[in-house]
């Protein structure tokens, strides 16, 4: 539950401070910073958890493990905007 707030609040600040608190412009930024897939993969994932100061070289691949387990609901491998509003929805 640490790492959760810790996370949600490293993100927001993020978000506030380089997109205007606007999370569907950060999503596209990362979705399309290394592919053109319109989703985040799990190195997209990690230049975004990178940014907003999360984890260090030796965690971050731990951190990107569980998120993408948690919000990665089809099990394709990527994150859809719609499955980080539905759980962004639930904070």
């Amino acid at each position: 539950e640490k790492e959760k707030q810790e996370l949600i609040q490293k993100v927001s600040a993020l978000v506030e401070r380089r997109f205007g608190g606007d999370y569907e412009a950060t999503f596209n930024h990362y979705a399309s910073k290394r592919t053109e897939s319109g989703s985040i993969d799990s190195n997209e994932l990690s230049d975004l958890l990178a940014d907003a100061e999360i984890g260090n070289v030796f965690t971050r691949g731990m951190w990107v493990s569980g998120i993408m387990a948690e919000l990665d609901k089809d099990k394709d491998g990527f994150i859809t905007f719609s499955e980080l509003e539905a759980i962004a929805q639930e904070l």
